[in-house]
Protein backbone atom coordinates (compact mmCIF):
# COMPACT_ATOMS: atom_id res chain seq x y z
CA UNK A 1 0.00 0.00 0.00
CA UNK A 2 2.82 2.39 1.05
CA UNK A 3 4.40 1.63 -2.47
CA UNK A 4 1.28 2.60 -4.03
CA UNK A 5 1.01 5.72 -3.00
CA UNK A 6 4.17 6.64 -3.25
CA UNK A 7 4.43 5.68 -7.18
CA UNK A 8 1.21 8.06 -7.43
CA UNK A 9 3.22 10.84 -5.67
CA UNK A 10 5.87 10.18 -8.25
CA UNK A 11 3.80 10.40 -11.25
CA UNK A 12 2.06 13.94 -10.23
CA UNK A 13 5.65 15.29 -10.10
CA UNK A 14 6.19 14.36 -12.90
CA UNK A 15 3.57 16.69 -14.51
CA UNK A 16 6.18 20.17 -13.33
CA UNK A 17 9.16 20.50 -15.26
CA UNK A 18 10.83 22.61 -12.57
CA UNK A 19 11.09 19.14 -10.53
CA UNK A 20 11.37 16.97 -13.66
CA UNK A 21 15.32 15.80 -12.28
CA UNK A 22 13.79 15.10 -8.72
CA UNK A 23 11.63 13.23 -9.78
CA UNK A 24 14.26 10.36 -11.45
CA UNK A 25 16.15 11.10 -8.68
CA UNK A 26 13.20 10.29 -6.30
CA UNK A 27 12.27 7.48 -8.87
CA UNK A 28 15.70 5.61 -8.49
CA UNK A 29 15.36 5.57 -5.15
CA UNK A 30 12.02 4.43 -5.00
CA UNK A 31 13.77 1.31 -7.67
CA UNK A 32 16.12 0.64 -4.96
CA UNK A 33 13.88 0.72 -2.02
CA UNK A 34 11.90 -2.05 -4.34
CA UNK A 35 14.79 -3.97 -4.70
CA UNK A 36 15.96 -3.91 -0.96
CA UNK A 37 12.20 -4.62 -0.14
CA UNK A 38 12.44 -8.06 -2.70
CA UNK A 39 15.56 -8.91 -1.09
CA UNK A 40 14.38 -8.15 2.34
CA UNK A 41 11.48 -10.69 1.79
CA UNK A 42 13.53 -13.31 0.03
CA UNK A 43 15.83 -13.46 3.16
CA UNK A 44 12.68 -13.78 5.33
CA UNK A 45 11.57 -16.64 3.68
CA UNK A 46 14.90 -18.06 3.71
CA UNK A 47 15.13 -17.80 7.22
CA UNK A 48 11.83 -19.14 7.89
CA UNK A 49 12.86 -21.97 5.48
CA UNK A 50 15.99 -22.69 7.09
CA UNK A 51 14.32 -22.57 10.48
CA UNK A 52 12.10 -24.99 9.62
CA UNK A 53 15.56 -27.19 8.64
CA UNK A 54 16.98 -26.52 11.77
CA UNK A 55 13.88 -27.98 13.52
CA UNK A 56 13.81 -30.90 11.76
CA UNK A 57 17.20 -31.61 12.33
CA UNK A 58 17.03 -30.99 16.14
CA UNK A 59 14.70 -34.02 16.29
CA UNK A 60 15.95 -35.72 19.38
CA UNK A 61 17.87 -33.56 20.96
CA UNK A 62 17.03 -32.19 24.45
CA UNK A 63 15.07 -29.26 25.60
CA UNK A 64 18.13 -27.25 26.68
CA UNK A 65 19.45 -27.18 22.94
CA UNK A 66 16.55 -26.41 20.98
CA UNK A 67 16.09 -23.53 23.40
CA UNK A 68 19.26 -22.34 21.95
CA UNK A 69 18.84 -22.92 18.70
CA UNK A 70 15.55 -20.65 19.33
CA UNK A 71 17.65 -17.86 20.61
CA UNK A 72 20.15 -18.05 17.78
CA UNK A 73 17.66 -17.90 15.03
CA UNK A 74 16.03 -14.98 16.91
CA UNK A 75 19.01 -13.16 16.62
CA UNK A 76 19.99 -13.85 13.63
CA UNK A 77 16.37 -12.75 12.37
CA UNK A 78 16.55 -9.16 13.99
CA UNK A 79 19.33 -7.79 11.79
CA UNK A 80 17.62 -8.95 8.41
CA UNK A 81 17.56 -6.04 6.67
CA UNK A 82 21.13 -5.76 6.80
CA UNK A 83 24.30 -6.97 4.70
CA UNK A 84 26.97 -8.68 6.51
CA UNK A 85 29.90 -6.21 6.91
CA UNK A 86 32.11 -8.58 8.49
CA UNK A 87 32.87 -12.24 9.54
CA UNK A 88 31.84 -11.38 13.03
CA UNK A 89 28.38 -10.55 11.59
CA UNK A 90 27.60 -14.22 10.79
CA UNK A 91 28.27 -15.42 14.10
CA UNK A 92 25.45 -15.55 16.74
CA UNK A 93 26.20 -16.92 20.65
CA UNK A 94 23.43 -17.77 23.13
CA UNK A 95 23.77 -19.39 26.46
CA UNK A 96 21.32 -20.97 29.05
CA UNK A 97 22.05 -21.15 32.98
CA UNK A 98 19.56 -22.98 34.83
CA UNK A 99 20.17 -23.27 38.77
CA UNK A 100 17.78 -25.75 40.66
CA UNK A 101 16.70 -26.41 44.34
CA UNK A 102 15.17 -29.85 44.99
CA UNK A 103 13.93 -31.82 48.05
CA UNK A 104 13.49 -35.54 47.15
CA UNK A 105 11.84 -38.27 49.16
CA UNK A 106 13.24 -41.45 47.91
CA UNK A 107 11.92 -44.79 47.82
CA UNK A 108 13.91 -45.87 50.81
CA UNK A 109 15.86 -43.56 53.50
CA UNK A 110 15.78 -40.57 54.44
CA UNK A 111 14.86 -37.31 52.83
CA UNK A 112 17.33 -34.77 50.42
CA UNK A 113 17.56 -31.34 49.95
CA UNK A 114 19.91 -29.75 47.59
CA UNK A 115 21.11 -26.58 45.22
CA UNK A 116 22.81 -27.20 41.82
CA UNK A 117 23.65 -25.81 38.83
CA UNK A 118 21.48 -28.24 36.43
CA UNK A 119 22.95 -26.66 33.35
CA UNK A 120 25.12 -24.24 32.21
CA UNK A 121 25.48 -23.96 28.07
CA UNK A 122 27.09 -21.77 25.74
CA UNK A 123 26.42 -22.53 22.06
CA UNK A 124 28.14 -20.38 18.69
CA UNK A 125 26.66 -20.43 15.24
CA UNK A 126 27.77 -18.97 12.05
CA UNK A 127 26.31 -18.99 8.58
CA UNK A 128 29.58 -19.61 6.69
CA UNK A 129 28.23 -18.89 3.50
CA UNK A 130 25.06 -19.26 1.06
CA UNK A 131 25.38 -23.37 1.67
CA UNK A 132 27.51 -23.98 4.73
CA UNK A 133 26.52 -23.38 8.52
CA UNK A 134 28.29 -24.12 11.62
CA UNK A 135 27.25 -24.94 14.92
CA UNK A 136 29.36 -26.04 18.74
CA UNK A 137 28.11 -25.97 22.16
CA UNK A 138 29.47 -26.40 25.57
CA UNK A 139 27.79 -28.11 28.10
CA UNK A 140 28.13 -28.16 32.45
CA UNK A 141 26.26 -30.16 34.28
CA UNK A 142 26.58 -30.31 38.39
CA UNK A 143 26.97 -33.42 39.30
CA UNK A 144 26.42 -34.83 35.85
CA UNK A 145 28.52 -33.75 33.03
CA UNK A 146 32.31 -32.25 33.52
CA UNK A 147 32.67 -29.21 31.16
CA UNK A 148 32.71 -30.68 27.76
CA UNK A 149 31.64 -30.00 24.04
CA UNK A 150 28.02 -30.79 23.80
CA UNK A 151 27.60 -30.64 20.20
CA UNK A 152 29.89 -29.65 17.31
CA UNK A 153 28.69 -29.79 13.33
CA UNK A 154 28.47 -28.84 9.93
CA UNK A 155 25.06 -28.29 7.94
CA UNK A 156 25.24 -27.98 4.20
CA UNK A 157 21.72 -26.38 3.17
CA UNK A 158 20.34 -23.72 1.32
CA UNK A 159 16.41 -23.95 1.33
CA UNK A 160 16.17 -21.04 -1.44
CA UNK A 161 17.62 -23.59 -3.81
CA UNK A 162 17.12 -27.63 -3.09
CA UNK A 163 14.65 -28.81 0.41
CA UNK A 164 17.57 -31.67 1.36
CA UNK A 165 19.84 -30.89 3.85
CA UNK A 166 23.37 -32.62 4.91
CA UNK A 167 24.69 -32.30 8.48
CA UNK A 168 28.15 -33.97 10.07
CA UNK A 169 29.37 -33.96 13.31
CA UNK A 170 28.96 -34.91 17.01
CA UNK A 171 24.75 -34.41 17.34
CA UNK A 172 21.96 -35.82 19.05
CA UNK A 173 20.42 -37.81 16.19
CA UNK A 174 17.11 -37.53 15.00
CA UNK A 175 15.41 -40.57 17.17
CA UNK A 176 12.09 -39.16 19.65
CA UNK A 177 11.19 -35.54 20.14
CA UNK A 178 10.89 -35.51 24.11
CA UNK A 179 8.85 -32.29 24.05
CA UNK A 180 7.81 -31.24 27.35
CA UNK A 181 6.43 -27.89 29.25
CA UNK A 182 8.25 -29.62 32.37
CA UNK A 183 11.51 -29.60 34.06
CA UNK A 184 12.81 -32.67 34.45
CA UNK A 185 13.45 -34.74 30.66
CA UNK A 186 10.71 -36.73 29.81
CA UNK A 187 11.26 -40.70 30.58
CA UNK A 188 11.39 -41.10 26.92
CA UNK A 189 14.35 -39.34 26.48
CA UNK A 190 15.83 -41.27 29.51
CA UNK A 191 15.97 -44.34 27.34
CA UNK A 192 16.43 -42.89 23.37
CA UNK A 193 18.26 -40.16 23.37
CA UNK A 194 21.55 -40.88 21.36
CA UNK A 195 24.63 -38.52 20.75
CA UNK A 196 27.02 -39.76 18.48
CA UNK A 197 29.42 -38.12 15.82
CA UNK A 198 27.07 -39.34 12.51
CA UNK A 199 26.38 -38.30 8.86
CA UNK A 200 22.71 -37.01 8.63
CA UNK A 201 20.81 -36.36 5.27
CA UNK A 202 17.50 -34.91 5.31
CA UNK A 203 14.83 -32.95 3.58
CA UNK A 204 11.94 -30.10 4.64
CA UNK A 205 9.45 -29.62 2.05
CA UNK A 206 5.75 -28.81 2.12
CA UNK A 207 5.12 -29.61 5.99
CA UNK A 208 6.69 -32.68 5.58
CA UNK A 209 10.28 -33.83 7.18
CA UNK A 210 12.82 -36.68 7.58
CA UNK A 211 15.51 -37.72 7.10
CA UNK A 212 18.36 -40.79 7.28
CA UNK A 213 21.77 -41.31 9.45
CA UNK A 214 24.75 -43.69 10.46
CA UNK A 215 26.97 -43.67 12.66
CA UNK A 216 29.88 -45.90 14.55
CA UNK A 217 28.47 -46.99 18.03
CA UNK A 218 29.81 -47.12 21.04
CA UNK A 219 28.23 -50.86 21.48
CA UNK A 220 30.96 -52.97 19.75
CA UNK A 221 28.75 -55.77 18.30
CA UNK A 222 31.14 -58.80 18.37
CA UNK A 223 34.00 -56.44 18.44
CA UNK A 224 33.10 -55.07 15.65
CA UNK A 225 34.57 -51.08 14.76
CA UNK A 226 32.17 -50.29 11.70
CA UNK A 227 29.80 -47.93 10.90
CA UNK A 228 27.06 -50.19 11.98
CA UNK A 229 24.15 -48.32 13.17
CA UNK A 230 21.69 -46.64 11.32
CA UNK A 231 17.90 -44.70 11.36
CA UNK A 232 15.52 -42.67 10.22
CA UNK A 233 12.60 -40.28 10.91
CA UNK A 234 9.61 -39.01 9.00
CA UNK A 235 7.64 -36.19 10.02
CA UNK A 236 4.48 -33.99 9.10
CA UNK A 237 3.10 -30.48 10.95
CA UNK A 238 1.14 -27.87 9.28
CA UNK A 239 0.03 -24.71 11.32
CA UNK A 240 -3.29 -22.44 10.54
CA UNK A 241 -4.84 -20.15 11.88
CA UNK A 242 -7.22 -22.62 14.28
CA UNK A 243 -3.82 -23.94 15.86
CA UNK A 244 -0.66 -26.39 15.11
CA UNK A 245 -0.29 -30.23 15.38
CA UNK A 246 2.87 -32.63 14.70
CA UNK A 247 3.72 -35.84 13.92
CA UNK A 248 6.63 -37.57 13.76
CA UNK A 249 7.98 -41.43 13.72
CA UNK A 250 11.88 -42.87 13.90
CA UNK A 251 13.48 -46.13 14.17
CA UNK A 252 17.27 -46.85 15.11
CA UNK A 253 18.71 -50.11 14.18
CA UNK A 254 20.27 -50.33 17.63
CA UNK A 255 18.80 -48.88 21.16
CA UNK A 256 21.45 -49.92 22.59
CA UNK A 257 23.53 -47.25 21.23
CA UNK A 258 21.46 -44.78 23.20
CA UNK A 259 23.70 -42.73 25.98
CA UNK A 260 21.92 -44.37 29.53
CA UNK A 261 21.22 -47.85 27.86
CA UNK A 262 25.15 -48.34 26.05
CA UNK A 263 26.40 -46.80 29.43
CA UNK A 264 24.19 -49.86 31.87
CA UNK A 265 24.60 -52.46 29.19
CA UNK A 266 29.10 -52.28 29.27
CA UNK A 267 28.36 -51.63 32.93
CA UNK A 268 26.31 -54.67 33.22
CA UNK A 269 28.18 -56.80 31.25
CA UNK A 270 31.45 -55.95 33.13
CA UNK A 271 29.88 -56.55 36.16
CA UNK A 272 28.75 -60.06 34.95
CA UNK A 273 32.58 -61.11 34.23
CA UNK A 274 34.04 -60.33 37.47
CA UNK A 275 31.06 -61.95 39.20
CA UNK A 276 32.12 -64.70 36.82
CA UNK A 277 35.78 -64.65 37.31
CA UNK A 278 35.74 -64.70 41.57
CA UNK A 279 33.13 -67.31 41.36
CA UNK A 280 35.62 -69.78 38.75
CA UNK A 281 33.52 -69.98 36.31
CA UNK A 282 34.30 -71.12 32.50
CA UNK A 283 34.64 -67.55 30.66
CA UNK A 284 35.88 -68.88 27.16
CA UNK A 285 32.43 -68.12 25.25
CA UNK A 286 32.03 -65.19 27.40
CA UNK A 287 32.74 -61.61 25.55
CA UNK A 288 32.07 -58.17 26.57
CA UNK A 289 30.95 -57.13 23.43
CA UNK A 290 27.17 -57.73 22.79
CA UNK A 291 26.65 -60.49 19.97
CA UNK A 292 23.69 -58.75 18.44
CA UNK A 293 21.93 -55.24 17.52
CA UNK A 294 18.13 -54.33 19.73
CA UNK A 295 16.45 -51.99 17.31
CA UNK A 296 13.98 -49.40 18.66
CA UNK A 297 11.24 -47.19 17.54
CA UNK A 298 9.11 -44.43 18.07
CA UNK A 299 5.91 -42.08 17.84
CA UNK A 300 4.88 -38.78 18.63
CA UNK A 301 2.47 -36.14 18.20
CA UNK A 302 1.58 -32.67 19.71
CA UNK A 303 -1.18 -29.99 19.01
CA UNK A 304 -1.82 -26.56 20.22
CA UNK A 305 -5.20 -25.88 19.86
CA UNK A 306 -5.54 -21.77 21.26
CA UNK A 307 -3.80 -21.57 24.55
CA UNK A 308 -3.75 -25.70 25.14
CA UNK A 309 -1.49 -27.96 24.10
CA UNK A 310 -1.31 -31.80 24.01
CA UNK A 311 1.91 -33.77 24.12
CA UNK A 312 2.40 -37.46 23.40
CA UNK A 313 4.96 -40.14 22.95
CA UNK A 314 6.03 -43.50 22.80
CA UNK A 315 9.36 -45.52 22.36
CA UNK A 316 10.40 -49.33 22.59
CA UNK A 317 12.82 -52.01 21.66
CA UNK A 318 11.99 -53.71 18.95
CA UNK A 319 13.45 -57.00 20.77
CA UNK A 320 14.82 -58.43 24.37
CA UNK A 321 18.37 -57.65 25.07
CA UNK A 322 20.04 -60.51 26.38
CA UNK A 323 19.99 -60.92 29.98
CA UNK A 324 23.83 -59.99 30.31
CA UNK A 325 23.47 -56.48 28.94
CA UNK A 326 19.99 -55.81 30.61
CA UNK A 327 17.76 -57.86 32.52
CA UNK A 328 14.56 -58.13 34.06
CA UNK A 329 13.35 -61.11 35.81
CA UNK A 330 14.48 -64.24 34.81
CA UNK A 331 14.95 -62.80 30.98
CA UNK A 332 16.28 -59.97 28.71
CA UNK A 333 14.57 -57.27 29.17
CA UNK A 334 12.15 -55.42 26.39
CA UNK A 335 12.43 -51.79 27.82
CA UNK A 336 9.69 -48.90 26.65
CA UNK A 337 8.71 -45.74 27.83
CA UNK A 338 6.32 -43.26 27.22
CA UNK A 339 4.72 -39.76 27.75
CA UNK A 340 1.54 -38.09 27.90
CA UNK A 341 1.47 -34.36 28.75
CA UNK A 342 -0.84 -31.21 28.70
CA UNK A 343 -0.44 -27.80 29.04
CA UNK A 344 -2.16 -24.31 29.13
CA UNK A 345 -0.59 -20.93 28.50
CA UNK A 346 -2.02 -18.26 30.55
CA UNK A 347 -0.80 -14.20 31.49
CA UNK A 348 0.43 -13.90 35.29
CA UNK A 349 0.64 -9.68 35.57
CA UNK A 350 1.00 -9.36 32.05
CA UNK A 351 3.82 -12.05 31.82
CA UNK A 352 3.86 -15.26 29.77
CA UNK A 353 3.01 -18.19 32.06
CA UNK A 354 2.33 -22.20 31.65
CA UNK A 355 1.08 -24.81 33.73
CA UNK A 356 1.05 -28.69 32.59
CA UNK A 357 0.44 -32.18 34.19
CA UNK A 358 1.72 -35.09 32.77
CA UNK A 359 1.63 -38.87 33.37
CA UNK A 360 4.56 -40.73 32.57
CA UNK A 361 5.87 -44.47 32.49
CA UNK A 362 8.32 -47.39 31.51
CA UNK A 363 8.08 -50.96 30.88
CA UNK A 364 10.87 -53.73 32.03
CA UNK A 365 13.28 -50.64 32.73
CA UNK A 366 13.72 -51.49 36.45
CA UNK A 367 17.17 -52.05 35.18
CA UNK A 368 17.55 -48.25 34.69
CA UNK A 369 16.51 -47.24 37.62
CA UNK A 370 13.72 -45.74 35.93
CA UNK A 371 10.32 -45.66 37.65
CA UNK A 372 7.50 -48.04 36.63
CA UNK A 373 5.19 -44.90 37.40
CA UNK A 374 5.59 -41.01 37.22
CA UNK A 375 3.47 -38.27 37.79
CA UNK A 376 3.86 -34.54 37.28
CA UNK A 377 2.78 -31.21 37.83
CA UNK A 378 4.43 -27.86 36.96
CA UNK A 379 4.10 -23.95 36.55
CA UNK A 380 6.47 -21.86 34.69
CA UNK A 381 6.36 -18.12 34.31
CA UNK A 382 8.67 -15.56 32.77
CA UNK A 383 9.54 -13.15 35.60
CA UNK A 384 11.84 -10.92 33.75
CA UNK A 385 13.34 -11.15 29.88
CA UNK A 386 14.24 -14.08 29.20
CA UNK A 387 14.18 -15.33 32.37
CA UNK A 388 12.10 -17.83 33.93
CA UNK A 389 10.94 -19.51 37.72
CA UNK A 390 9.71 -23.11 37.20
CA UNK A 391 8.24 -25.23 39.85
CA UNK A 392 7.63 -28.93 39.77
CA UNK A 393 6.59 -31.87 41.81
CA UNK A 394 6.94 -35.41 40.74
CA UNK A 395 5.40 -38.53 41.84
CA UNK A 396 6.94 -41.88 41.09
CA UNK A 397 6.16 -45.71 41.99
CA UNK A 398 8.24 -48.15 42.07
CA UNK A 399 8.86 -51.37 40.36
CA UNK A 400 7.35 -54.34 42.78
CA UNK A 401 10.41 -56.49 44.28
CA UNK A 402 9.14 -59.62 42.70
CA UNK A 403 10.48 -56.98 39.58
CA UNK A 404 13.58 -56.23 41.25
CA UNK A 405 12.21 -53.04 42.49
CA UNK A 406 11.59 -51.34 46.03
CA UNK A 407 7.68 -51.87 45.73
CA UNK A 408 7.68 -48.08 47.49
CA UNK A 409 6.66 -44.48 45.98
CA UNK A 410 8.61 -41.41 46.38
CA UNK A 411 8.35 -37.81 45.52
CA UNK A 412 10.49 -34.68 44.09
CA UNK A 413 9.70 -31.13 44.65
CA UNK A 414 11.87 -28.97 42.00
CA UNK A 415 12.52 -24.93 42.14
CA UNK A 416 14.16 -23.72 38.82
CA UNK A 417 15.53 -20.27 37.57
CA UNK A 418 16.25 -20.38 34.23
CA UNK A 419 18.06 -17.77 31.98
CA UNK A 420 18.74 -17.13 28.15
CA UNK A 421 20.79 -14.77 26.49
Amino acid sequence: MRMAMLRAAIAVSLTSPSILYAANDLESRVARLERSNQALQARVRQQDAQIAEQQAALEGTPTRLKRLEKDIEEKRAEPAAGVAESWLDRIEIAGLIEVETSYVSPYEGGSESDITLATAELGIAAQINDWGDAAISFLYEEDATDLEVDIASITVSNPEATPIFFAAGQLYVPFGSYETNLVSDPLTLEIGETRETALQLGFVSGGFSGSAYVFNGDRKIDGENQIGTWGATLGYARESDAGAFALGAGYISDLGDSDTLQEVTNENRTETLATAQEEGQDLSGYSLDPSERIGGWTLNAAAELGRFNLIGEYLAATDSFDMDSLAYEDAGAKTAAWNIEAGIRFDVMGRDSVAAVAYQGTREAVALELPQERWLVGWSAEVYRQTSLSLEWAYDRDYDRSEGGTGETGSTFTAQLAVEF
